[in-house]
């Protein structure tokens, strides 16, 4: 069994029973680069504070994040997505050759890359952020350095997952807006299927009660889907929360690595306080005991305290729940996927894996990876730290090119 799996900020493959962890390469240099720049300034700084009376910061800041991490079809060759301050890069990672440990992929001062999805048959998709609110799906040039999106609009498209004859099946979040054309609030995240070689875009769920994330199909035609309700329970006034909603989204975003670092190592990730790109004040760095995830700002400690009682818990709210949409119990191609059975509770994120000829369904809750059998058993893994990213390679339904074909 292989599977990749993001801890922290540790970039970790799990094979045969046993867990490597590596660093990001990328992500060591940018830091100690920083560092460097700031120390050979420091000197000139200082002298100006001093002559002018003006204020001095001694430490750079430095915001990044892991965001996807999966095998390839190369037995040592992993691939990566990442954001830092105001990159965003995919690389790969070699993990038998201490002279190549990675290699350029793509980056990009513009767009976040996230989400990824690695097929065996070397395509690759994944969600492309190029505002702070929407994303859209893209299909990625094999060779590197392209990509072309196919989906757009006001909307937040995630989670990419290869189908047959060209159909991508992802999940999306619409975005509300008030008649200022304002953000107000996501709509629930719907599954939605594409067919690349027509472009049209059909629902397959959707619901008022409930967000569907992250959609796959086993090879039976069933489908499977993180569930959260719509509505997660939270304090404070609700039309005030409305209005905060784009500050709380970008305040999160910010803060995620520096909260999993200090909640779980008592050592910030991020020191000083950095500057607005407008040159302004001082940025407020959110509550460092929280972080976005599925659209919803989640409060690590309380959701500890919460799950303590049960046993191997995690910090993801139970409610959040593992289901598979049969398919000879609705034809969901039109629409018609109401009736779904639950797999697991409090999962943040999942994928899926053929053993013994069997698919079989892994899966996270923040604290601890498990395997869940088709029987409904259940074994864990592994623990972590702050694991909220799974990956594997996806089986290709067939031999195609859609980049080329697009």
């Amino acid at each position: 069994m292989k599977f990749t799996f993001i801890d922290q900020e540790k970039l970790c493959l799990y094979q045969d029973g046993k867990v490597e962890k590596y660093e990001s390469t990328f992500l060591t240099h940018y830091r100690e680069t920083s560092l460097r720049d700031v120390k050979n300034k420091e000197w000139k700084q200082s002298s100006d504070a001093m002559l002018y009376d003006l204020p001095f910061e001694r430490n750079s800041r430095v915001v990044a994040r892991l965001c996807s991490l999966l095998p390839t079809n190369e037995e040592n060759k992993l691939v990566y997505a990442f954001t830092v301050n105001q990159t965003s890069g995919i690389y790969y990672k070699y993990i038998d050759d201490e002279k190549k440990t990675e290699a350029h992929y793509l980056t990009s001062n513009e767009d976040a890359f996230l989400d990824l999805t690695v097929c065996d048959n070397g395509e690759m998709a994944g969600a492309v952020q190029r505002t702070p609110l929407s994303s859209d799906i893209a299909i990625f040039a094999k060779d590197g350095g392209e990509y072309k999106t196919v989906t757009g609009g006001d909307s937040k498209d995630e989670n990419p997952f290869f189908g047959e004859n060209g159909v991508i099946y992802f999940n999306s979040y619409g975005i509300g807006r008030d008649m200022n054309n304002e953000f107000v609030r996501y709509a629930p995240s719907e599954i939605l299927k594409l067919n690349t070689r027509t472009m049209e875009i059909e629902t397959l769920l959707s619901d008022p009660k409930y967000s569907y994330i992250k959609p796959m199909l086993d090879k039976e035609g069933n489908l499977i889907c993180i569930q959260k309700p719509a509505e997660d329970k939270e304090g404070g006034n609700s039309f005030l929360n409305i209005l905060l909603a784009p500050v709380r989204i970008i305040e999160a975003i910010v803060g995620f690595v520096s909260m999993f670092v200090k909640v779980f190592t008592g050592k910030p990730l991020v020191d000083g306080k950095g500057k607005t790109r407008s040159g302004g004040a001082a940025a407020r760095m959110p509550d460092e005991e929280s972080f976005l995830l599925h659209n919803y700002k989640l409060n690590v400690e309380e959701e500890l305290k919460r799950n303590e009682k049960e046993e191997d818990g995690g910090f993801i709210p139970r409610s959040w729940r593992l289901v598979i949409f049969p398919k000879n119990q609705g034809d969901f191609e039109k629409g018609a996927y109401h009736v779904c059975v639950e797999l697991a509770k409090g999962v943040a994120d999942y994928t899926l894996i053929q053993e013994d000829g069997e698919v079989k369904y892994l899966y996270t809750n923040g604290k601890r990876i498990f395997l869940l059998n088709p029987n409904g058993e259940k074994k864990k893994l592994c623990n972590t730290d702050f694991c909220v990213h799974l990956g594997a390679v996806q089986t290709a339904k067939e031999e195609t090119d859609l980049f080329g074909n697009l």
